[in-house]
């Protein structure tokens, strides 16, 4: 976690690093990724990294943990009491995801890496706590919605999340395929994964959400 040094830098320039620092680690795997390059694009001393983080690992983890909570951020801003229905609202919480990937690029980037492209052994034990979070989050709504009536009862909750995860997952394929959205290309060039068309996007959401409501309505 960042030292006191980092905490004390302005706001200015303690942004301008996590930019920085995030833009490296959303290109590259952690391997691969380089504190001189970090350090050359911001033009400061190799030893100030080190004045900020103990190494390039607690700088990685604190960018995950960075970029999950500015992603919380924009769920829990979605309330399941603004929506008369179930369904309603997983749509409003998936389009919110977008918005986070247009407003917040680098972060949805690198979380992107994280959870599907990243294979560095030295963080493979931290690769899976945001999916974790994910299903903990899910079973909590099944679970609840279950007595409101909203999902078959003879489902169980397990297969519930599991296929409700596994479906909100499997848009990114259907948007490559559909739309020609290149997330590498995307990537490289720096610009939100989804690109940039959210009409295309809320249709594919409201087609996906539809499709998982008549599959797990009772």
């Amino acid at each position: 976690m960042p030292k006191e040094t980092f905490l004390n830098l302005s706001d200015e320039k303690r942004e301008r690093f996590i930019e920085e620092a995030f833009r490296e680690f959303a290109w590259y795997n952690f391997e691969a990724a380089s504190i001189n390059r970090i350090i050359k694009n911001l033009g400061i001393a190799r030893g100030s990294v080190y004045q900020y983080f103990e190494d390039k690992l607690d700088l990685w983890l604190y960018l995950k943990e960075y970029a999950e909570g500015q992603k919380v951020r924009y769920i829990r801003s979605v309330r399941r009491t603004d929506f008369a229905s179930f369904w309603d609202y997983y749509q409003a919480l998936y389009l919110k995801g977008i918005d986070f990937d247009l407003e917040q690029p680098l972060c949805s980037q690198f979380l992107y890496r994280v959870g599907f492209k990243e294979n560095s052994q030295e963080v493979a034990s931290y690769l899976n706590s945001w999916k974790m979070k994910a299903q903990g989050m899910f079973t909590h709504w099944v679970s609840e919605e279950k007595a409101q009536g909203t999902f078959d009862l003879s489902l169980s909750t397990e297969i519930i999340v599991h296929f409700l995860i596994t479906m909100s997952l499997s848009i990114a394929e259907l948007l490559q395929n559909r739309y020609q959205v290149n997330f590498d290309r995307n990537m490289q060039q720096g610009t939100p994964l989804f690109g940039q068309n959210k009409e295309e996007l809320t249709q594919a959401v409201t087609e996906l959400t539809q499709l998982l409501k008549k599959a797990l309505q009772p």
